[in-house]
């Protein structure tokens, strides 16, 4: 039951409307018939309310103050009975009813996630042009329509990280961890350490033996994550050395693997543009945090 109600669309209107017609205009119905009706129409009516009453609060919960006072119940009953009072006997209405309710889902979506106002009359007009073509003209061109829109959505997402991370940057967290990473790096390198020309701030405490890491190399380490204050993030046990490309890290990491050969060993001060950057890293990482590293290579194999 349940899945017949969930996968009720358009194939189910197509079947109900055959249905219709196949009786030939003949509308009688017995009374046992009708009772019988009106016992399942009860019964979909129920198990279809227990289940929108359901995701309806868990909507509600999930939404700011501001948005869960525009999601009213009555709005709700209002949208339903507008597509319930539709005229069945007409499929193709029907059908443009319930696609017009999915294509509102990106023009929401892009309008008020993204940021970009999507104009509803932009989008009936280009539709129409395109669904009056003639179907071989359509059919010709449908890969161009999809390409056009999937660049366009991929482009939108990618403006909108852009939006997001540059926000966070700018943030006092963002701005403070900024500031501390600065200054401790340059405390490090008035210490004698060493700055790369990619900002990397390093001492080597061992160079190892044989041949420097390469990118590609697998390496197997010992590491120890810390935060510019000393606080400990991170860290390998002895007894459980950590296996992996070294190119698998994030820059910083990477290029401080490609200082030192087998049973090296570096300390590394990696600046937020060659770590998480603006991102952070969950409730770990702050956005523009400079990270510290203890690194020991204990094996290096060629890839």
């Amino acid at each position: 039951m349940k899945k017949i109600l969930l996968t009720l669309g358009a194939a189910a209107i197509v079947g109900a409307s055959v249905v219709s017609c196949n009786k030939g205009g003949d509308t009688k119905v017995s009374s046992e018939d009708k009772a019988f009706g009106d016992s399942i129409a009860v019964a979909l009516g129920e198990f279809a309310g227990a289940q929108q009453n359901s995701q309806f609060n868990r909507m509600t919960t999930q939404l700011d103050s501001a948005e869960a006072a525009k999601y009213s119940r009555e709005d709700f009953m209002r949208g339903l009975k507008t597509v319930m009072a539709a005229d069945t006997s007409k499929l193709a209405y029907y059908q443009g009813l319930m696609f017009g309710l999915q294509l509102m889902q990106p023009i929401n979506g892009m309008t008020n996630q993204y940021g970009y106002p999507v104009d509803k009359d932009v989008v009936l007009k280009a539709f129409q042009k395109v669904f009056d073509m003639p179907a071989d003209s359509v059919q010709a061109k449908g890969q161009e329509y999809y390409m056009a829109y999937s660049t366009l959505f991929q482009e939108a997402e990618t403006r909108m990280k852009a939006r997001e991370a540059a926000k966070r940057a700018e943030s006092p967290e963002a701005q403070e961890a900024l500031s501390k990473g600065k200054a401790y790096a340059e405390k490090m390198t008035k210490e004698g350490y060493t700055r790369s020309e990619s900002g990397l701030v390093y001492k080597i405490e061992n160079p190892g033996t044989g041949d420097k890491v390469k990118a590609t190399d697998k390496v197997k380490i010992n590491y120890v994550g810390k935060h510019v204050d000393g606080e400990v993030f991170d860290q390998t046990q002895p007894e459980h050395p950590y296996t992996s490309a070294a190119n698998s890290f994030v820059p910083g990491f990477t290029e401080a693997l490609q200082l030192v050969g087998k049973g090296g060993k570096v300390t590394v001060v990696i600046p937020s543009e060659l770590a998480y950057g603006a991102d952070g890293a969950g409730s770990v990482i702050a956005p523009n945090e400079t990270l510290v590293f203890d690194i020991e290579v204990l094996d290096v194999n060629p890839e």
